[in-house]
């Protein structure tokens, strides 16, 4: 048995002047667009969770509508899209890419998708396509495309999908474009019993795509008076959590400590974040040193100098708790080990020592405590007292 799984997908298509040639009757974006109106048909119809937006390049980017269910307001936005200019491909897709960025950080956020058609024709930019791809591919995005046109020795498209884990259609008519459109659509039915885990599982995705929290001076004009248009201007620069101009920990004013969500615009002392963030019981946050928003639960990425004098503070604590355990220590042997070896153990878990998470193919070290078992980063291993386990208070010798 198979189950549908809404994405979150950005129709990206190239309204080029090339794209106006008619060997595909009566024009290369007259079939493009029915085409996108087939896979946003046939996908509604049977998975009306799945959302749509429409990213337009020609002499520019251009989003042309936000992420929509809806039909009617898809297909209109499809039938307004005019011939312009020459082609930025690598421009669109940074665009696009940050599109599903921003759909990632909010809760419940479905997998990301690009669907991209054109003719293969483009302008060389500042944003290259292929590094695009590769973005893309770290991200977890798959970049779809539909070929029209004259195949070329270098077939853009065809790389873009390759890197990015995504699908390549050649299409020499409409017919064929079309059905290939009615095969894409049916692209989310996924096996019941799939054991493959979500990107957002892991702590080294989540810190990826966090978004930064924006500081007093970061603020734009319009950014600053809807902040006091909502909150009264004596109270725009104080914490939504301590309700104080003044940073309990650093008695620091809020210029200085203070912090904006950048979705809802609420202020923070990132002390006090960090501490709303301990707080939270999801441990995937805690490792990869993110918190959801308390007022918009969008994803925010918590400073790295926060995260530093928590992760001392830890470490001097854990110190003093070790030394119940050294006197009746057996030793054990510690294995070193790679991330790529121990696969999700390493990527869903973060070191003792410095509480932060591992990253691909890193060499490890593993407690030889089968009941422990705990992973340290090479470096942080060195800094063990006495090179006892920070959590299980074994002696540890190096293989």
């Amino acid at each position: 048995m198979s189950i549908r799984i809404p994405e979150n997908i950005v129709l990206c298509i190239d309204a080029s002047r090339s794209m106006y040639r008619s060997d595909y009757t009566p024009s290369r974006l007259s079939c493009s667009i029915k085409a996108f109106k087939t896979l946003v048909e046939e996908r509604l119809s049977e998975d009306p969770a799945t959302t749509f937006a429409i990213v337009k390049y020609s002499d520019s980017y251009k989003k042309v509508l936000d992420f929509s269910s809806l039909k009617d307001e898809l297909f209109d936005a499809l039938d307004n899209l005019k011939y312009q200019g020459a082609s930025p491909l690598g421009e669109a897709l940074a665009y696009s890419i940050k599109l599903l960025i921003e759909e990632l950080r909010k809760m419940a956020a479905k997998p990301p998708r690009i669907v991209l058609i054109s003719d293969g024709n483009y302008t060389t930019s500042a944003a290259d396509p292929v590094k695009m791809a590769r973005l893309a591919k770290g991200l977890n995005i798959k970049i779809d495309t539909f070929r029209l046109g004259e195949v070329s020795h270098l077939n853009i498209l065809k790389r873009l999908s390759d890197l990015s884990g995504g699908r390549y259609y050649y299409n020499n008519d409409l017919d064929s474009l079309i059905e290939s459109a009615k095969n894409l659509a049916k692209d989310n039915l996924k096996p019941s019993g799939s054991s493959s885990k979500p990107p957002t599982e892991n702590p080294a995705f989540l810190r990826k795509i966090a978004a930064n929290l924006l500081r007093v001076q970061d603020l734009t004009k319009d950014q600053e008076s809807r902040i006091k248009q909502i909150r009264g201007v004596a109270d725009y620069k104080k914490c939504s959590i301590c309700f104080s101009d003044q940073d309990p920990e650093t008695k620091a004013s809020f210029f200085l400590t203070g912090r904006f969500c950048p979705n809802c615009n609420s202020p923070f002392h990132v002390h006090c974040l960090a501490g709303w963030a301990s707080s939270q019981d999801d441990p995937k946050l805690q490792r990869s040193g993110t918190v959801r928003c308390p007022h918009c639960f969008y994803l925010l990425k918590i400073p790295t100098e926060v995260t530093q004098v928590k992760r001392l503070k830890a470490y001097k604590g854990t110190q003093m708790n070790i030394e119940v355990d050294k006197t009746k220590s057996k030793t054990f042997f510690a294995q070193k080990l790679n991330t790529s070896y121990l696969g999700d153990e390493a990527f869903y878990n973060s070191c003792p020592v410095c509480n932060m998470i591992f990253e691909e193919d890193e060499d490890i070290i593993k407690c030889g405590n089968k009941d422990c078992g705990v992973l340290y980063h090479e470096e942080c291993f060195k800094e063990l007292d006495d090179s006892h386990c920070k959590n299980c208070g074994k002696k540890l010798k190096l293989e």
